[in-house]
């Protein structure tokens, strides 16, 4: 799995990048096979004002999964970090489950467009 962390407006250190990359491993190395990338987008949305403005947005790419993105939104960053990968784990477990399952009936539960 690959995984890229890009910092925008919040300070870019070696801890918060390990932070992140240990993260995304907690939450998502149950995947194994199945997600060759995560690209982590850590921006300060509003800069030095403050308020709810650290986003996070995860972007989890692989073969049965596509590609799926997720914003969250925080005052702190390693708060909205955390609930972004809680989410997208969340999320790509039942894109895979839905994707076994339909392998394995034949079927589709996804909408005609």
């Amino acid at each position: 799995m690959k995984i890229e962390v890009r910092f925008r407006g919040i300070e870019s250190t070696e801890a918060f990048r390990d932070h992140t990359v240990r993260r995304v491993h907690v939450h998502l190395s149950r995947f194994a096979g199945e997600v060759t990338a995560v690209v982590v987008r850590l921006a300060d949305v509003n800069g030095p004002k403050g308020g709810l403005d650290k986003r996070c947005q995860i972007t989890v790419r692989g073969p049965r999964l596509g590609s799926a993105t997720l914003d969250e939104t925080s005052a702190d960053a390693y708060a909205a970090l955390d609930r972004a990968l809680e989410r997208i784990g969340r999320s790509a477990g039942r894109e895979l489950a839905l994707a076994r399952w339909s392998r394995r009936t034949g079927l589709s539960l996804r909408r005609a467009s």
